[in-house]
């Protein structure tokens, strides 16, 4: 790009300054549909590091402003009417974002600002073609089609492949389950002639248990040798009918709780919304078990709660509320988990697991077995842990103890 040339900004009047220079060529740009994105990079402010991308989208038949931040493990989506949007953007530039890149079928117009803090413009040729705003309302893309068999045996779709209006949040639950899976399966460093051995505590009616094994024999074109365990013998008597009745010859579903469950090896052990220690159990199974992966989104975490105390680090103030105590607890009883399994030599990722609007029990704790954490560290993050929070007793830390 060839710099633009600005004076100083003690001499420059506000119209001439390179920023509004800037925002001002992305209203144009908005105005004449020469518009492609806008992009911010190069973060400053405080907090994770971000970046940011701004396109247009049709809402209603109008045009807006769509703004996605990427975090490092996850996005935020917001949506603007132009003008606020474009306030809004630029206000962030030279404050969180040190650099703003328009990209237009015309021109690319790139803002910098240097190390103590002067702007500097910069117009090159076009890299992008200008885009009609993207229908907003269109539907999302999901890595599992509506029309699975599986999906209409477990009437979350009708018939004709549709979801069910009432089974949408269910849905969506699977198809972020598979797409976490299908992100974290390539690290494992599976082998790639044998079937996938595959544990799923807890498997209730089975939604995501079918969705995993129809993925990895599927998509995957692997084979998959899966087994569901569900205390309600009711829900397993149903759903081997639907296995049997889909030739999911290799997915079997048993009556028995966590611990009974006898396997020499398990390559992936997975455990969603376990109540309370049940989760534990689930984590020690899968450390004891050898397996690669580990995926639990913990529920009710009620053990760790009534042990915390005032230990004389400052939580008095936070935990004479019963109910931020009890959040308190239910973050300590997740990162307690977290720091196990990475001394466990594991490493680990706390992913949203779905919306908050869903559901406040969002986190998925997913551990990829592997020989570069430092599990001393983590052990000696948990002592740490404990001694602040004041907590004695945790079931995942006796289990491993014991197994030792």
């Amino acid at each position: 790009m060839a710099p633009i040339a600005v004076r100083s900004d003690d001499v420059m009047k506000p119209d001439e300054h390179p920023k509004f220079t800037f925002v001002t060529a992305v209203r144009g740009a908005i105005e004449d549909t020469s518009f492609a994105k806008l992009a911010l990079g190069k973060f400053r402010g405080e907090g994770e590091t971000r970046k940011a991308v701004a396109t247009l989208v049709a809402i209603k038949g109008k045009s807006q402003l769509k703004l996605v931040t990427s975090f490092p493990r996850k996005d935020e989506t917001k949506t603007f009417a132009i003008d606020e949007g474009v306030e809004f953007i630029a206000k962030l530039i030279g404050k969180q974002f040190m650099s703003a890149t328009l990209f237009t079928s015309e021109r690319d117009v790139r803002l910098d600002y240097s190390r103590k803090g002067v702007p500097h413009l910069a117009i090159g040729k076009p890299t992008l073609q200008s885009a009609a705003p993207q229908a907003h309302d269109r539907e999302k893309a999901y890595l599992v089609a509506p029309d699975r068999p599986y999906l209409k045996a477990l009437d979350v779709s009708d018939r004709e492949g549709q979801i069910k209006p009432t089974m949408q949040g269910k849905y969506r639950q699977i198809c972020r389950f598979i797409e976490i899976a299908a992100d974290l399966i390539p690290e494992c460093s599976f082998d790639a002639e044998a079937p996938l051995t595959v544990v799923d505590i807890g498997s209730g009616k089975g939604y995501l248990t079918f969705a995993f094994y129809d993925y990895v024999t599927t998509s995957l074109g692997r084979k998959c040798r899966m087994t569901g365990i569900e205390l309600r013998s009711d829900l397993v008597s149903l759903c081997n009918g639907i296995a049997e009745d889909l030739g999911f010859d290799d997915l079997t579903f048993v009556a028995e709780e966590a611990p009974s469950a006898s396997s020499s090896s398990v390559d992936i052990v997975i455990a969603l919304h376990a109540c309370d220690t049940a989760t534990d159990d689930a984590m020690a199974f899968g450390v004891s078990a050898g397996a690669r992966l580990i995926l639990s989104a913990p529920c009710c975490q009620h053990e760790i709660a009534p042990q915390v105390h005032d230990t004389q680090k400052g939580l008095k103030g936070l935990i004479k509320y019963p109910l931020l105590k009890q959040r308190q607890a239910d973050l300590v009883t997740d990162a307690a988990r977290a720091l196990l399994l990475e001394a466990s030599g594991y490493k680990v990722k706390l992913i949203e697991f779905v919306s908050t609007e869903h559901t406040s029990k969002n986190i998925l704790i997913a551990a990829v077995k592997s020989t570069t954490v430092d599990r001393s560290a983590a052990r000696q993050q948990f002592r740490e842990l404990q001694e602040m929070i004041g907590f004695s007793e945790q079931r995942l830390a006796s289990q491993l103890k014991a197994a030792e």
